[in-house]
């Protein structure tokens, strides 16, 4: 798709079309013949999410995420017309491959402009900036000023400042500029995938997990094993409890964690007030969605089983040490798969 621009580069919206406008130096008797850079977007990019801890693939014009990794790989062509009409054109794709660190705030990118087919199309050349979002430095490594043809590629550096129990969300924001002799400077800006960097693990007087950063869209699975002596009976009730209630929570679709101690215990007595124990020191009720968690607490969509007290506490620090891990905090989606 092409469109008509103003004399004045036009920064568009995330992945849109976007012209490099420019005016030939023609002598001042005679009207000047306009010349124009058009760059044209690739499809709409999609995002994809993975709950995989390997990291991300490649597809073009997609975004793929996973809890701590990007894949994105953006199409563009640029189209030089003379006088409104196309004499020359270059393709190209532009692959960016970012990680995140779940125990730190600092991070690296990697992207690659890469091999474009010209077509009477020399001498364009390319330039980046890249924004962090409010509280995030950036350092980009790029041979500025690179001519469109041969593959280029550069890093980007992050750093994150997070303030104590805060936390910080934001996409990185691209911008690519083009220049050629005779022509105006213009461009065309995208994001990446929103990334969120957090301190908020904090216990009464101490920090218990460092701060990092995830991508908070990609929802993180819970796993646990029927063949896990230590927790096989939370396992098989949560795997008969995803196969009875309407929906399958946590497995077909998603649980939402919540933090609210009032909630929980308000959730747990909801659930498992009612429930005969046999003996409390050595038994307790567990319940299925958890009590911590958006789902839980409601009778009519819940499940509840009297399993050994050992089993049921294993189980429940392993889903506090995954909270942790995966940085999963107050709303966030998670999904618990039983093997």
């Amino acid at each position: 798709m092409r469109i008509s621009a103003p004399r004045k580069a036009v920064i568009g919206a995330t992945l849109g079309t976007l012209l490099l406008t420019g005016i030939s130096t023609a002598t001042a008797q005679a009207a000047p013949a306009e010349y124009r850079v058009a760059v044209v977007q690739a499809p709409a990019v999609k995002n994809v999410y993975v709950n995989t801890l390997a990291a991300a693939s490649c597809k073009i014009n997609t975004i793929t995420l996973t809890r701590t990794s990007m894949c994105m790989d953006v199409g563009a062509r640029v189209d030089l017309l003379k006088n409104g009409k196309p004499v020359g054109s270059a393709t190209f794709d532009i692959k960016h491959s970012m990680t995140l660190k779940t125990s730190k705030l600092k991070w690296t990118e990697s992207f690659t402009v890469g091999k474009a087919k010209l077509v009477n199309a020399g001498g364009i050349r390319i330039n980046l900036s890249v924004g962090g979002g409010k509280g995030v430095k950036t350092a980009v490594k790029f041979p500025q000023g690179s001519t469109l043809g041969a593959a280029h590629k550069g890093t980007i550096g992050y750093a994150a400042t997070v303030g104590k129990k805060k936390q910080l969300t934001s996409p990185a924001s691209y911008r690519f500029t083009f220049t050629k002799p005779g022509y105006t400077t213009g461009g065309f800006t995208y994001n990446s995938g929103k990334y969120r960097c957090d301190d908020t693990f904090w216990g009464p007087k101490k920090r218990t997990k460092n701060p990092g950063c995830v991508f908070p869209s990609a929802s993180p699975v819970f796993s646990l094993s029927r063949s896990d002596a230590k927790v096989k009976q939370s396992a098989n009730h949560i795997l008969d409890a995803q196969r009875k209630i309407a929906g399958h929570p946590g497995a077909s679709t998603p649980l939402h964690r919540i933090t609210n101690e009032k909630t929980i215990s308000a959730h747990r007595k909801a659930m498992c007030a009612k429930v005969r124990n046999p003996d409390p020191k050595k038994y307790d009720c567990d319940e299925y969605p958890f009590a911590a968690s958006k789902e839980g607490g409601n009778p009519a969509r819940g499940s509840t089983r009297i399993i050994s007290a050992g089993d049921n506490r294993s189980a429940g620090a392993r889903l506090g040490g995954f909270y942790k891990a995966q940085r999963v905090l107050n709303g966030d989606a998670y999904y618990v798969g039983i093997k």
